[in-house]
């Protein structure tokens, strides 16, 4: 894996680190909204204060179109550094192969049309994208355990499965994708030679696709059957937090307030702890495409 952080450093460096300073802006905006709706809740609509609560939704509007511009500035600053990736490497290539002509050209054609995109993209987020969810779950969850600690333990627990089923299924995942890629590097290999008259045993590439399709649904039942194991864990925290959550409303332990904050910060926590898993799932798969591109770097 350092070799390809390495790697990806070395292309677009520069891109890397204004991506990861406009990441570090949206931190502190991730953890406002949360606290504008429990203040919406418990100071302006339960003592009936019209004024604060104008107050507060011109503020959270406010917050809410900044949050959209930086966002727009990050997503652009990780797509000119996934570009500059995917154009580093389909230049090495043609160039390596060119000079050495180590490389059958229906592998070539697979490798460079192919397998570099899902490399370059996913170095476009490959530094930023830790430090914008990461920091998006420590902040939201330190604030859970301010407000109520007991409580923020609960939901976390709900999360702690998916970090350790994840890397298991993965890992299967990417030992059915380099066959996979193998697969179809050989047909591309079958195709031109077919197309340039050379003879090649007839059943020989009807298998390899066959191959290709079995593999393909191989991967598929395991990304989908991860997925939806992932999605039930997700609302056991939402059982948590409302199970939990109102017994301490009940036993004037908490606010209801809480609870709504609560919730909307398991759904701001949601989306960069799906993002984060999905950011390990990505980076497995770069790191075995890498490693079989890097041969002919």
């Amino acid at each position: 894996m350092r070799e390809l952080y390495t790697y990806i450093w070395q292309s677009s460096s520069s891109s890397q680190i204004s991506a990861c300073l406009v990441a570090l802006l949206t931190l502190p905006l991730t953890l406002i909204p949360i606290e504008l709706q429990r203040r919406i809740f418990d100071d302006a609509i339960t003592p009936n204060n019209l004024n604060l609560l104008i107050w507060l939704v011109v503020i959270y509007a406010a917050v809410i179109i900044t949050q959209q511009l930086i966002k727009f500035t990050y997503n652009m600053l990780c797509a000119r550094a996934a570009e500059r990736t995917i154009q580093d490497l389909r230049s090495k290539l043609a160039d390596s192969t060119s000079a050495t002509s180590d490389s059958d050209d229906g592998s070539l054609v697979s490798m460079i049309t192919g397998e570099v995109e899902p490399v370059g993209s996913f170095a476009g987020t490959a530094f930023a994208q830790v430090i914008t969810e990461g920091g998006v779950l420590l902040v939201i969850f330190g604030y859970m355990l301010y407000t109520e600690f007991v409580l923020a333990w609960v939901a976390a627990a709900a999360f702690l499965p998916q970090a350790l089923l994840t890397p298991i299924v993965q890992n299967q995942i990417n030992q059915q994708s380099k066959k996979r890629i193998e697969q179809v590097r050989a047909v591309g290999d079958d195709t031109l030679a077919v197309s340039t008259g050379l003879d090649i045993p007839d059943s020989r590439l009807p298998r390899r696709i066959g191959a290709i399709y079995l593999l393909r649904m191989i991967i598929s039942k395991l990304k989908f059957g991860l997925k939806a194991i992932l999605n039930l864990l997700d609302h056991s925290a939402d059982l948590a937090v409302l199970g939990f959550g109102g017994y301490l409303v009940i036993i004037d332990q908490t606010e209801i307030g809480v609870i709504v904050a609560f919730l909307s910060g398991l759904g701001q926590i949601r989306t960069p702890w799906r993002t984060l898993i999905n950011y390990f799932r990505v980076a497995s798969d770069a790191k075995l495409r890498f490693s079989l591109l890097s041969k002919h770097l």
